[in-house]
């Protein structure tokens, strides 16, 4: 069962770690961390899309507010609540039943779901860098931004969600 509680404080630790860490660390040009999202793809896969979106939409607007991004945390956190369900799918070959009550997540081993969770990092880390230059000035930089905050940003999603398998969705 979903445990509202302490998918809040969770959600209340990744920002925390997102404003106050890693936005705050330097590493270099090309990297640039974001676990944020997984707000948003933890969030239940049998939610309706709607209230994915109003999550997303209200959790962009708080990003953009915190750090500044002029509506690109916003823009790049919409499509993801839409294609949540279609990238699942794709990436793991589970459907979702409507009268499944119970986590998806929950039932599905660990690799898979970082399947799922990387092939979301990546679209989400692809849309927010090509956002963030409009330029294909640079594109081999920004094609290299993309693949490695996408890895580090994936590395660092590892542990978090197997604490959130472990501890709040069972």
């Amino acid at each position: 069962m979903f445990k509202n509680i302490a998918y809040f404080w969770m959600t209340v630790a990744l920002l925390f770690v997102q404003l106050f860490i890693l936005d705050e660390i330097s590493i270099a040009m090309w990297l640039r961390p974001m676990i944020f999202p997984l707000v948003i793809l933890l969030l239940p896969i049998e939610w309706r899309t709607i209230w994915v979106v109003v999550a997303s939409l209200l959790l962009g607007i708080f990003m953009d507010i915190s750090i500044g991004g002029m509506g690109l945390y916003t823009s790049t956190l919409l499509p993801l609540a839409v294609m949540r369900r279609w990238i699942l799918y794709l990436s793991t070959r589970r459907s979702i039943e409507a009268g499944d009550q119970t986590s998806l997540l929950s039932r599905m081993p660990l690799y898979q779901v970082m399947i799922y969770v990387g092939v979301m990092l990546l679209l989400h880390h692809t849309m927010f860098f090509a956002l963030e230059s409009l330029s294909f000035v640079g594109v081999m930089q920004l094609i290299v931004t993309i693949l490695f905050s996408t890895l580090l940003s994936i590395l660092l999603s590892w542990p978090v969600v197997g604490l959130f398998l472990k501890k709040i969705v069972k």
